[in-house]
């Protein structure tokens, strides 16, 4: 005799039964979901109901893990920034390459043509905006700006007291590099940029060599 279709039907998992992530996980998962859409569509075009159909999850659950679509918003800034400049800095200051070439190639790495570079760079020009009229993002931005001018004051002090550089103030070069870098990206990664990628490279090596007194041969 066969069993009818009622027995043999799965049983739906209890409550206790279900697998359940822990909340940072469930938060990493809906921030690491929700950055490539906040890159193609703006940071501020972004609502609940389209990172709830990119996780693939209920915009409920999103709302449980996440106070607000602003606190989705700024901790994808803050993950995306730490994970695109982290390497970098990490790489260049703790490799034992000569202070020319842990410089170039951290800054080189700024400007890549992957996808990944170019989402860090979409998402990074619409929070500029947002600084730009919020306090706390700007003061997030300032601490940032510290950290990663810091790395490179390090490297060009280390480089001026081993003989590689020849600069009077590191500090200021660091942040004029800096500054550098916002501006190449914003016209080589925005819609219809008018540089090239391999050009922005190009424009920032220059700037290096003529700033740190560096020939052709570094």
């Amino acid at each position: 005799m066969t069993e009818s279709k009622e027995a043999v039907r799965p049983r739906a998992k209890a409550a206790n039964e279900r697998q359940r992530h822990p909340t940072e996980v469930r938060r990493k998962l809906v921030i690491e979901s929700a950055r490539d859409l906040i890159a193609d569509k703006g940071l501020f075009n972004v609502q609940i109901r389209d990172i709830s159909k990119a996780c693939g999850v209920s915009p409920g659950t999103i709302t449980y893990h996440f106070r607000s679509l602003e606190e989705v918003l700024w901790e994808v800034v803050k993950a995306e920034t730490m994970e695109f400049y982290q390497p970098l800095q990490e790489a260049a200051v703790n490799s034992a390459e000569n202070k020319t070439t842990k410089l170039l190639v951290f800054l080189q790495g700024l400007f890549r043509s992957d996808a990944d570079t170019r989402r860090h760079w979409m998402i990074w020009l619409d929070f500029w905006s947002a600084a730009a009229r919020e306090d706390s993002y700007g003061e997030w931005m300032r601490a940032h700006y510290d950290a990663w001018c810091g790395a490179l004051t390090t490297i060009i002090h280390a480089g001026v007291e081993e003989g590689e550089f020849v600069c009077a103030d590191p500090q200021a070069f660091a942040v004029s590099t800096s500054s550098i870098v916002d501006g190449l990206a914003i016209q080589c990664y925005s819609r219809k940029g008018r540089i090239s990628v391999d050009q922005a490279q190009d424009y920032l090596v220059r700037h290096v060599r003529e700033g740190l007194g560096l020939d052709d041969r570094a």
